[in-house]
């Protein structure tokens, strides 16, 4: 139909050209649905005590909701007697001296801590800022 001479492309060339870019963007696309953003992996790590009042009124104010919470998808609580041995490849900053200790790992590296409980609006407010779906 179209003949290719100086300057012009023929209709069968065009239509590959399109097709070849449609192709390219459709499998960027799937290629970016597909691979996962690389963020670091973040946890709470709490350090609690059964004969703690201040972690048995967390337990109660927090605890009993925490893994209901939006906070426990990006920030999955772990909880640890006060005394046990941490898991090896869990890299602390300093000593764990108290309880509740809740301390935030970034992978399994302490990045932050808060010590001691208050209250849960002060609470939820504290852990707000290491929740990396915020930032």
């Amino acid at each position: 139909m179209y003949r290719q001479s100086s300057g012009h492309f023929s209709l069968f060339s065009v239509m590959k050209y399109r097709l070849f870019i449609f192709t390219l963007s459709l499998a960027l696309a799937i290629m970016t649905m597909l691979i996962k953003p690389v963020l670091a992996e973040r946890e709470l790590l709490m350090i609690t005590s059964d004969s703690c009042p201040f972690c048995m009124a967390w337990e109660r104010d927090v605890g009993q909701i925490y893994n209901k919470s939006t906070y426990a998808k990006n920030l999955p609580l772990i909880r640890i007697q006060f005394g046990s041995s941490l898991p090896e490849n869990i890299q602390l900053l300093a000593e764990v001296r108290g309880t509740p200790t809740f301390i935030i790992l970034e992978n399994q590296k302490e990045i932050d801590r808060i010590v001691g409980y208050s209250d849960a609006e002060m609470f939820w407010w504290q852990i707000s800022e290491y929740d990396p779906s915020i930032e």
